[in-house]
């Protein structure tokens, strides 16, 4: 029939458990008027209790639940990105450009949280930092969002809900915690040539005001607006040091207004910072022209791991659509920011990125490699451990976590991830009496000590499993050996 149109919605498919590359992005975007949730993203949500009565404004509006894309397309049906208006100005919204660039960059699956429409593009300060509870809840003294409770789920806090999650992106958080915006004057275009009479000219309507936001100058912070950055993204890498170690946070370093302000921020290896801000084709509506670059490395990093493995390093790697850097780093700059932040720059190949690093104090837990590599460790004994949960601490669990752990570990050996020349150099799996004391064994716990060696210049790292009497897996403890 003339007009109508179908469009076929694939099943989405579930996620492998041990999969690296999957971002979980937060940030406001207005719904997209009439929009309809395709059958196979209702059919996720519905499995996973978030179609219940309670949850029907949210799903109504799709706010703050999780919505499970696998394309740009996808997330163009359901969320207006490109609608952010104020008094006198059109924009998009950063979170729309985060997500176009993880997909252009090469990611194929991330989770969106709606947290709220996007504030007026003149919003003062205040204004504004009250929005950034909506993304981190509690901010800024403690993480409100609880495991056990779905209710507490809010921003970030879906994290808990996201077993396969291996990166949390807040476009946002940036703009949140700026200085008030001002204007720049545009340019004014070079004089045209000379009106000239022509009869029999057809008169064309007058051009439309020009209503985009290219005399904003992006968000800029100063002292107080790195302060406030540092204690949301301290707040995060906490929460994940705590409960989700196998989680990185990428985030974008605010453009400064005289220069840039560590002071604060912690030392993490569940961090990694991005920098200089970016132009690429989805930044065209967006003040200056430019976009947070938090967005374009996760989904860097995520190609890295569907095409090299997460355990390898992504320097040098491409950088897709990125045609341009704000500011342009000299090479002084680039040598006084690489030691702990992921930079993109030119090279004679052209823009690349250049470093892929941790904000870890350490050399051991600085590449950004090693911290994958651990997390992907992390991940698969959390999950050894689950499966082992009900069995009585003995010699026939520990046997099965050995077994599981030295399988595990020869694949990563055979992949390329550890060196050494044989497997009983590149790493080696206790779970037995000698891992445990009596004391141990009466409440119940069961420890496993696993050593490696990355295929990185460091030294060998230990990691110290933990099951404790509950029956719960307890987060690792990692040290150089």
């Amino acid at each position: 029939m003339p007009g109508l149109r179908f469009d076929e919605q694939a099943p989405i498919a579930p996620s492998a458990p041990n999969r690296m590359d999957i971002a979980l992005m937060v940030g406001f975007v207005p719904m997209r008027s009439g929009a309809i949730l395709p059958a196979s993203i209702l059919q996720w949500l519905k499995e996973r209790g978030w179609t219940a009565p309670r949850y029907a404004s949210r799903l109504n509006t799709l706010l703050d639940i999780p919505i499970l894309l696998e394309s740009w397309k996808q997330f163009d049906q359901l969320f207006a990105w490109e609608q952010r208006t104020s008094s006198d100005r059109d924009g998009s919204t950063y979170l729309g450009a985060a997500v176009r660039s993880f997909f252009s960059q090469g990611g194929r699956r991330c989770y969106v949280v709606r947290a709220g429409d996007p504030a007026p593009l003149e919003a003062l300060r205040p204004t504004r930092m009250q929005s950034v509870s909506l993304l981190i809840p509690g901010y800024p003294f403690h993480f409100d969002p609880s495991p056990a409770d779905r209710e507490s789920w809010h921003g970030v806090g879906h994290l808990f809900g996201l077993p396969d999650v291996s990166f949390i992106c807040l476009p946002d958080l940036t703009e949140t915690v700026s200085l008030d915006r001002t204007r720049v004057p545009l340019a004014t275009p070079p004089p045209g040539p000379a009106e000239v009479f022509a009869e029999c000219s057809v008169e064309l309507p007058a051009p439309p005001p020009d209503l985009t936001v290219r005399d904003i100058r992006a968000p800029r912070c100063d002292d107080a607006g790195y302060a406030d950055w540092a204690a949301a993204v301290n707040l995060v890498t906490d929460t994940l040091a705590r409960r989700n170690r196998e989680t990185e946070f990428v985030a974008a370093v605010p453009l400064p207004q005289k220069s840039i302000n560590f002071t604060g921020l912690r030392s993490t290896a569940f961090l990694q910072l991005t920098y200089p801000w970016v132009r690429t084709s989805g930044s065209i509506s967006l003040a200056d022209n430019l976009e947070p670059p938090d967005g374009a490395l996760t989904g860097i990093l995520a190609r890295n791991a569907l095409i090299s493995g997460t355990y390898q390093t992504a320097a040098n790697f491409g950088v897709g659509d990125i045609a341009g850097l704000s500011p342009e780093l000299s090479r002084e700059e680039q040598n006084r920011l690489e030691k702990n932040i992921c930079l993109v720059g030119p090279t004679p190949l052209g823009l690349r990125l250049l470093t892929d690093v941790t904000m870890s104090s350490t050399e051991t837990f600085r590449p950004g490699s090693v911290s994958r590599l651990l997390a992907t460790v992390v991940r698969t004994a959390r999950r050894i451990g689950e499966d082992v949960t009900f069995e009585p601490s003995g010699e026939q669990a520990w046997a099965t976590v050995r077994q599981r752990l030295n399988t595990f570990l020869l694949g990563l050996y055979h992949a390329g991830a550890l060196r050494g020349s044989s497997p009983d150099e590149a790493f080696s799996v206790r779970c037995d009496r000698t891992t445990m004391t009596q004391n141990d064994l009466d409440v119940g716990r069961m420890i496993a000590i696993v050593q490696l060696d990355p295929a990185a210049p460091i030294d060998t790292i230990t990691i110290v499993l933990v099951m404790n009497e509950d029956r719960q897996v307890l987060e690792p403890v990692g040290e150089a050996a």
